[in-house]
């Protein structure tokens, strides 16, 4: 059955499939009110001459609430609201939300809820409507959302949670182990238990994995994690998590969002586990997040979309692991170019240099030498871009971005990455074209970066990089090789190498057939179809 769409509980709304406002689970017709089951009943301390609920008070800059065992007291003048379960009920969410749980991205389930509660066996759907329904008409009406009223899953609306303030009945904030004890789970002050050792065949197959990667070997990496798989250690969530978020990760890189899509779908279902740790959960919640951005960006080319997801990450989250703080920074830097660049705006221009700078920075403090060179690649080619369009007003602009990108290059020759990526070489010979460079200049500018050119021009520059990655050309993705073999085809025909040039734009077209967007297919091959009717000089 499709579930609704997401909401504050008890907002006021009325359901869809109903037209009473609370509507009870088994009579979707009938109001709580024409329902004499068990009315909800609120009184005041001291006991009021009547007992019609008041209309709902003004909210306050701070909302005091106190959890009783036979009740809420709510508010400055403590009203009660009569239930043994809604004060568990709420108590079991706080400490929920606590653990990671019970937030808009990690609702928390019913049999969490239940599980939670000392000596409840069972929490039926028609216990937590009734309970529920009771906060109608006070100040916290729309603290507890749901997906659906009675079955949950349940999360707390943090802007009015961050207003309140629980206490338990002693006179204790209701948090930690206080709130555990009230809640009768009698929690032990003995030390967390230590996961257990890590097999050696899986640590070996993940080290060999990562190495791959840095080194840009995707599908050999792809397969060391497959070998790591059969050696999962069991009951280990954060063990499965890591090899599906390196799954992930290749699959972004290699351009195949359809195995992107399911890698993310089963982390996603890995943050319910409760094994999971607050801290372990956070962290994989924003390499979640950050890679769905990267699926807005790069398969459906929505970059103010990927820039929204990017907006859930915490910045708790990026505080205290700077690779995540590269890989946050270096995407919003890109989707942001891309804005700037459609739109024509100067801000949206300075911001994405801003947002590439800073996890450049990231990447430098913290000794990563493969972010680094991503990172200096990107912002030399954002930067390229955007003085090209006239968005920086820099005149200097191109030969710092170059500066960057041969930095990148020098990063990438001592630590032996990159090596079956031609990202670089493709902003190389795209920078220089746009900036009228000479190979003599870009010759002296590498040997200052430490990094020496052994070619002497743009075409024997791509030739030498084309064969050094021949053994693992397959690994490169489609719309790389056709972006490579073009620009070294309009290098060649600026070098007066009609024949070179006209083999290269043969080959870009086989390449471009191979792209399964088509859009792009018919992007390069127009790119193609226009190189070739240029005027050659042989």
């Amino acid at each position: 059955m499709e579930q609704m769409a997401p909401g504050p509980f008890l907002s006021g709304a009325v359901h869809p499939q109903c037209n009473a406002r609370y509507p009870h689970p088994s009579h979707p017709s009938e109001s709580p009110k024409q329902n004499p089951a068990r009315p909800p009943t609120v009184t005041t301390v001291p006991p009021a001459v009547s007992q019609v609920r008041p209309p709902p008070p003004d909210l306050p800059e701070e909302i005091r609430i106190e959890l009783h065992p036979t009740g809420l007291r709510l508010g400055a003048d403590l009203t009660l609201i009569r239930s043994r379960l809604l004060p568990r009920l709420m108590a079991a969410l706080l400490q929920a939300h606590e653990d990671g749980l019970a937030r808009r991205d990690s609702p928390c389930s019913r049999a969490d809820l239940c599980a939670r509660i000392a000596g409840m066996a069972e929490l039926h759907r028609t216990q937590v409507w009734r309970a529920m329904a009771q906060l109608a008409g006070t100040a916290l009406e729309t603290l507890i959302a749901a997906h659906t009223p009675s079955g949950g899953p349940f999360w707390l609306h943090e802007p009015l949670l961050s207003r309140c303030r629980f206490y338990l009945d002693t006179g204790a904030l209701a948090q930690g182990a206080a709130l555990a004890d009230w809640l009768g789970q009698r929690r032990t002050a003995t030390p967390a238990p230590t996961a257990p050792l890590l097999p050696w065949t899986y640590t070996e197959a993940l080290a060999r994995a990562d190495h791959l990667l840095d080194r840009g070997e995707l599908y050999p990496a792809r397969l060391a994690l497959q070998q790591a798989a059969p050696h999962l250690p069991a009951d280990d969530p954060l063990a499965a998590a890591a090899l599906g978020w390196r799954r992930a990760r290749i699959a972004r890189r290699l351009g195949d969002w359809g195995a992107l899509q399911d890698e993310l779908r089963d982390l996603s279902s890995a943050l319910n586990d409760n094994r999971l740790a607050a801290p372990e959960r956070q962290q994989l919640q924003a390499r979640i997040a950050i890679l769905a951005a990267w699926h807005w960006y790069g398969s459906l080319g929505q970059p103010a979309a990927a820039l929204a997801r990017l907006e859930d990450v915490p910045p708790v989250a990026l505080a205290f692991d700077p690779t995540l703080r590269c890989d946050h920074g270096n995407l919003r830097g890109i989707a942001l170019r891309e804005l700037a660049l459609a739109q024509s705006d100067r801000d949206l221009a300075a911001a994405s240099v801003a947002a590439l700078g800073d996890a450049l920075r990231s990447a430098s403090l913290a000794g990563l030498p493969d972010a680094l060179q991503i990172c200096a690649a990107n912002l030399a080619h954002g930067i390229g871009q955007l003085a090209h369009a006239g968005l920086l007003g820099d005149a200097n602009s191109l030969e710092e971005a170059l500066r960057w990108l041969l930095l990148s290059d020098a990063i990438c020759s001592r630590w032996q990455l990159g090596r079956s990526s031609l990202l670089n070489t493709i902003f190389l010979l795209r920078l220089c074209g746009l900036g009228g460079f000479r190979f003599s200049a870009v010759r002296r500018l590498a040997d200052a970066a430490g990094h020496p050119l052994q070619a002497d021009s743009y075409a024997a520059l791509a030739a030498q990089r084309w064969e050094a990655c021949r053994g693992r050309q397959s690994q490169i993705p489609a719309d790389q090789r056709c972006a490579f073999l073009l620009l070294w085809a309009r290098h060649a025909a600026a070098e007066c190498d009609s024949f070179t040039a006209a083999d290269l734009i043969r080959q870009a077209r086989l390449q471009a057939r191979k792209l399964r967007d088509p859009q792009a297919r018919l992007r390069y091959l127009e790119e193609a179809r226009a190189l070739s009717h240029q005027p050659q000089r042989a």
